[in-house]
């Protein structure tokens, strides 16, 4: 069967690179998938797989063998960026301002060549898969959503996997275990001043030089409370203050963002941010306000789930390298809350094309992928998929 099922990835490869561009010429940003879900929902439609609209804009879909086995998720994420895209590819977005600069169009096509091959060799398989086509990650938490709308019930996962479209070397995956994606919380100071003429400074309170003062304290508390062992981020992205050359704005503000795997650090980090506000405000008596908004908790891979993976892809793929080891990125993925419910594991795929000039980082208005890697994709998740629902993490 095996021999049968990768023949088979190489025959309908065209068709999966043909899904892909169809997404990417056709992206819908957070909350917005409607057209992308409707066109999903056709295509498994007509190869007669089980399936439903989840969390408003997601697709949940599963193959029940009906024979005994184990039970295994896995997912894409759906959404776009508000980006304006500066490929010049034939399949370049043809919505304004709207671009798959993030690879969930690929993603979604790698699944979507998953469910066709399984569908294709169901009578050889056991237990069942459930696949899980995942609305707003970049912004509203889709993850969430689809869980409390029973995306992991009925049948219930054991095992839950993503991979997503890395820049590095095409031809290659990261199955690391531990720590993947940190925590992307957002923070928020507002210095009140007072406000007035640019030519009396002596007569008002202007909240700059007091930002200016917190850019650098900011700057610095990684320094002085997280632990070089200890891996955060604390980054200040924007200032915000007053409008003409000659008016002293009455209020000023900044937004960053804290970036964490350990809700220890993370707890030190807000404490610090929280001092700084309050103090750096007295000491230019103004008023300081503190306030943040919470991200997805961070991804961590399941060691056990990790490791069987890395050994079952290292004998199974040929011509794909398999790491098992690689550096935590402090990006943020929602992927972390199907990791409360059952192991999981989040996968890289490498996805840069070999000339050096198209190698552009995710979120990149020039960032395109080697299509090659779409094929692989869908021969790592069939791979995991037939192996863990015959014989779970015991084989």
């Amino acid at each position: 069967m095996k021999r049968e099922f990768y023949h088979k990835i190489g025959e309908i490869e065209d068709d999966i690179k043909n899904y892909y561009r169809y997404l990417h010429r056709y992206p819908e940003l957070s909350g917005r998938e409607y057209k992308t879900q409707a066109w999903i929902l056709d295509q498994l439609r007509k190869w007669e797989v089980e399936c439903r609209p989840c969390a408003d804009t997601g697709v949940y879909a599963v193959i029940r063998t009906g024979r005994p086995g184990h039970t295994i998720a896995l997912r894409a994420d759906m959404d776009a960026l508000p980006v304006t895209e500066h490929t010049g590819l034939p399949w370049e977005s043809r919505r304004k301002g709207v671009m798959h600069a993030c690879g969930h169009d690929a993603h979604m096509a790698i699944l979507l060549g998953c469910i066709r091959i399984l569908q294709g060799y169901r009578d050889s398989l056991c237990g069942n898969v459930v696949f899980i086509f995942q609305p707003s990650e970049e912004q509203q938490g889709g993850a969430e959503r689809m869980i409390k709308e029973g995306a992991l019930e009925h049948p219930s996962p054991e095992f839950a996997a993503a991979l997503h479209v890395w820049p590095q070397e095409a031809g290659s995956i990261t199955c690391m275990s531990g720590p993947v994606m940190a925590q992307p919380d957002a923070f928020r100071i507002e210095i009140r001043g007072k406000g007035g003429h640019g030519a009396a400074p002596h007569l008002c309170r202007n909240p700059i030089p007091a930002l200016a003062s917190l850019v650098n304290a900011i700057g610095n508390i990684t320094a002085d409370v997280v632990s070089p062992q200890e891996m955060a981020v604390v980054n200040v992205c924007r200032i915000q203050c007053g409008e003409k050359y000659n008016v002293v704005s009455e209020t000023g503000c900044l937004e960053g963002t804290i970036r964490t795997y350990d809700n220890a650090v993370r707890e030190k980090i807000i404490r610090r941010l929280k001092r700084l506000t309050v103090s750096t405000a007295e000491a230019w008596e103004m008023e300081g306000t503190y306030s943040m908004s919470a991200g997805y908790p961070a991804t961590i891979n399941d060691r056990a789930a990790a490791s069987w993976a890395a050994r079952i892809l290292q004998k199974k793929l040929r011509g794909i390298k398999v790491f098992s080891e690689g550096e935590a990125s402090m990006l943020g993925e929602d992927f972390s809350y199907f990791g409360k419910y059952c192991p999981s594991l989040f996968l890289r795929l490498g996805c840069w094309k070999e000339c050096g000039d198209k190698q552009y980082p995710l979120h990149n208005s020039c960032f395109e992928i080697d299509e090659s890697v779409l094929a692989e994709g869908v021969e790592v998740f069939c791979v995991l998929a037939s192996v863990f629902t015959e014989r779970g993490f015991g084989a």
